[in-house]
């Protein structure tokens, strides 16, 4: 019985209590205002009031040991606060601080200045880049990309007393005038419009700062890293500054702070203290960073000051900063390490030196210079080319041609793709003369006059060449290679490939002939097989146009008669995005059920045009599944283009209701149409199994009876 008294006791105090405490004051949504943005000081120093007004519990942040803040802190109010500012005497240069008065989501600057006896620190600031002479546009390379800095001046803003004569060198460096420096994930208040982004194999050089005579300085730049792949805390380890003395030899420092340290995605100010020799009169600066698409810069600045640990230039390291630049760069070929196939070149994956490769050039890129280099081991991507190179051979590089190159290797993760960077071009042959690693394919001096069936009935040579006349019964809908099928009247045979005239490999010209259903066509080819069954063409030496009677209507290359009963080329997003994977969607009209297991990446392959990315090197699917119940009738062939990253060990298999539709194929690393035929009706299952690298899929085709 006490105990209960003492219960209700209790419970009566807490209520009187809960009834006496005054209710929380709803101040609306979070926000905090200054009464003024500015206060300035005089020499002497003094006191200076302003108000501040939050919603929130707020704080002040200032790193300035000259003047102090009083209150630092407040309390959520609808009253505004008094704070008053004190400086101390200045005997020294003209000063500025920034006070950063922050409620944690949403904050205000007061810029505090006093004047000093030794006048403006402008004299001071040797060199400073905010990188926004004009904004940068999203409008370069296909109209939807922001500028590389060869393609785009506006970022060439420099102003100091050593600015006269900069050059820059740089290398996977773009202008951006997105995620800004003085955005919302901003830590100090940088100057915003463009910033610097690192893309692949990234620096950025800026050479011969003349110094005039000081020894003793300060860099500072704002920077950010993001990346969904990377993660976004800023890493020391994968950002470094180098300086030089001769633009050649390079000392790195490494003693450096950056004001953000351990958050993520946010920009802040990375400093670093040095001094130099007495009588250095220029200084180059290089940042690099060794992650792609993650860091941004701006606000980059070198000041006279105190200085820090003296600089030894005697211990510098020859590296190769030459590209970009004024004068596009150095014409000196780097050394090479030896010559190697495309396949020795990618099992020796050396990022660090240069190796000769010869091979034949194809989906040349006239705007960037990138290529693919084939011989006959392999396919890789050169994705970067020296400036002074590509001033050099940009205009005289065709596709068909052999080129040898110095490059060095990158494996770029977002897209499990083995690459050549920095590329020196040493020659290029038109004409397609000189070594091609031993691929050189010739055109063949005779062929031998078949009918289709014949042709069937012929054993399978990479020798024999044989000349076929047929009509065209049906060309694989969204294929730029050329793959169709012709019939004599004595069979039919699948063309796998066709380029206009001959090219010895597959250029993708097979749209410039314009040939259509209907048409009857001659061709050259060899006897080939997929599967055990015959074909003609080939994925290393294709079919090539001879010539062709035009036919009674039809549709033109790149379409099927009869039309696919339904069909879809994929868009980045369709599928959702990493992370946030969509189990059904709607394409076309029609619901598909994906499913993705022990994997969450989805990316987009735009350069090479493989579309969608599903998985990556570092986190591959081990099954992957596209299914649907939408589309009736009987099925009588389903057409998959699709691929995998090099390394893939994928195989797709292609069932309707019950049945298997054709055979399993092992996915190559090239995008391709599979045929998968039958006739059945119900459920499409689309399955990919596998254990590495990623897998694409570009579209689908569904033929009904």
């Amino acid at each position: 019985m006490k105990l209960r008294k003492s219960f209700w006791g209790v419970l009566a105090s807490l209520t009187l209590f809960a009834a006496c405490e005054e209710p929380q004051q709803n101040l609306g949504v979070p926000d905090i205002s200054l009464s003024v943005t500015e206060l300035e000081f005089s020499e002497a120093g003094g006191e200076k009031e302003l108000a501040v007004k939050a919603t929130r519990d707020w704080m002040v942040e200032a790193d300035a040991d000259w003047l102090v803040v009083s209150p630092e802190s407040g309390t959520a109010s609808s009253e505004a606060y008094k704070v008053t500012v004190t400086t101390l005497e200045n005997t020294g240069f003209d000063r500025e601080a920034s006070l950063k008065f922050t409620i944690g989501m949403k904050s205000k600057y007061l810029t505090v200045t006093q004047k000093g006896p030794g006048g403006s620190t402008e004299a001071l600031v040797v060199y400073y880049n905010d990188y926004d002479k004009e904004e940068a546009t999203k409008t370069y390379g296909s109209g939807e990309s922001w500028p590389y800095l060869d393609q785009f001046d506006g970022w060439m803003n420099q102003t100091g007393t050593g600015a006269a004569n900069v050059e820059y060198a740089y290398s996977g460096m773009s202008a951006r005038a997105n995620s800004t420096s003085n955005s919302s994930y901003s830590d100090y208040e940088g100057s915003g419009k463009n910033n610097m982004f690192f893309g692949k194999s990234a620096y950025l050089a800026t050479k011969n700062i003349a110094l005039g005579g000081a020894t003793d300085f300060t860099l500072t730049f704002g920077t950010e890293k993001y990346s969904q792949d990377n993660g976004s805390v800023f890493t020391k380890s994968e950002y470094h500054i180098y300086v030089s003395n001769d633009a050649a030899k390079w000392v790195e420092i490494t003693d450096y702070t950056f004001a953000g340290e351990g958050t993520e995605g946010r920009w802040n100010v990375a400093t670093a203290d040095f001094s130099v020799p007495a009588g250095t009169e220029n200084l180059s600066i290089c940042i690099k960073v060794d992650v792609a698409s993650s860091y941004r810069m701006d606000d980059f600045r070198l000041v006279v000051s105190g200085g820090g640990d003296e600089v030894d230039f005697s211990k510098g390291v020859e590296m190769d900063f030459t590209a970009g630049g004024n004068g596009g760069g150095s014409t000196t070929a780097p050394e090479s390490k030896g010559k190697k196939t495309v396949e020795e070149f990618i099992a020796a994956a050396d990022e660090s030196n240069y190796y000769e490769l010869t091979g034949k050039v194809s989906d040349f890129n006239p705007t960037y210079c990138s290529f693919d280099l084939t011989d006959a081991t392999g396919e890789v991507y050169v994705y970067s080319v020296l400036e002074a190179s590509k001033a050099q051979w940009s205009g005289k590089i065709s596709n068909g041609g052999t080129i040898t190159i110095y490059g060095k290797y990158l494996y770029y993760e977002q897209k499990s793709q083995h690459e050549v960077v920095d590329a020196y071009i040493v020659d290029f042959k038109a004409d397609g003369s000189g070594s091609t690693g031993g691929n050189e394919t010739e055109k063949p001096g005779s062929l031998i006059k078949a009918t289709v069936a014949e042709f069937l009935a012929a054993p399978e040579s990479q020798d024999t060449w044989y000349e076929l006349t047929g009509e065209i019964t049906s060309i694989v809908s969204g294929n730029v290679y050329g793959n169709l099928y012709i019939n004599d009247g004595t069979a039919e045979v699948y063309i796998y490939g066709l380029t206009n005239g001959w090219v010895g490999y597959n250029d993708k010209s097979f749209d410039s002939i314009g040939l259509k259903v209907g048409d009857t066509v001659t061709l050259g080819t060899l006897r080939g097989s997929y599967n055990g069954e015959p074909q003609g063409g080939g994925s290393k030496v294709p079919a090539y146009y001879i010539s062709h009677i035009p036919g009674e209507g039809g549709s033109t290359g790149g379409e099927d008669v009869p039309e696919a009963s339904w069909s879809y080329t994929f868009a980045e997003g369709d599928l959702g995005s990493t992370g946030s994977l969509l189990e059904n969607v709607t394409l076309n009209g029609v619901t598909w059920t994906f499913v993705m297991n022990d994997a969450d990446f989805l990316g987009y392959d735009s350069q090479s045009g493989r579309g969608l990315q599903m998985g990556k090197k570092a986190d591959p699917a081990t099954s992957i599944s596209l299914s649907t119940e939408g589309i009736s009738g009987t099925i009588k062939k389903i057409v998959v283009n699709s691929a995998g990253a090099s390394g893939t060990d994928a195989k797709l298999v292609v069932k309707v209701g019950e049945s298997e539709f054709g055979s399993p194929v092992n996915i190559t690393k090239s995008s391709e149409d599979y045929v998968f035929e039958g006739s059945a009706s119900g459920k499409i299952e689309l399955n990919w199994t596998l254990s590495a690298a990623a897998v694409y899929i570009k579209s689908i085709a569904v033929y009904t009876e």
